[in-house]
């Protein structure tokens, strides 16, 4: 069941994995900055399990992440830099059990990772009967 802990909560402990993790401490601080783009949007009392892919993708069309707090566009690197550590945020989440799933839009998750998410379609997709064993009798 997931937990009720808000990204003011759960925030701090991220930064305590990624340095576990042997992360840079510059690393971690750019990280922190890009967070504060995130706890801005969402608001720091919003709970983890109450974040949907819809609000993700609100966030993803939003001033908050275009445009600086100065009100001039952010570089193209940056926005996709605080998309990242949203989306690994939201993945460390779930490994801690405080989400059951990631709360990204499909069409906004890399490549690789949609790929790995995606039910096998098509006619080259294998079907149940041609991947079930022979029944031996």
């Amino acid at each position: 069941m997931p937990s009720q802990t808000t990204l003011k909560d759960a925030g701090p402990q991220y930064f305590e994995a990624l340095k576990a993790a042997a992360k840079n401490q510059r690393t971690v601080d750019t990280y922190r900055r890009q967070f504060e783009v995130v706890t801005g949007f969402f608001g720091e009392d919003k709970k983890l399990s109450a974040i949907r892919a819809a609000d993700v993708g609100r966030f993803l069309k939003s001033d908050a992440l275009a445009k600086k707090p100065n009100g001039k566009d952010r570089a193209e690197p940056t926005v996709k830099q605080i998309v990242r550590v949203l989306r690994m945020f939201l993945e460390w989440a779930q490994a801690q059990g405080m989400v059951e799933t990631v709360a990204f839009p499909k069409d906004a998750m890399p490549k690789r990772r949609r790929k790995q998410s995606a039910e096998p379609a098509g006619e080259d997709a294998p079907t149940a009967e041609a991947t079930a064993e022979p029944a031996t009798e």
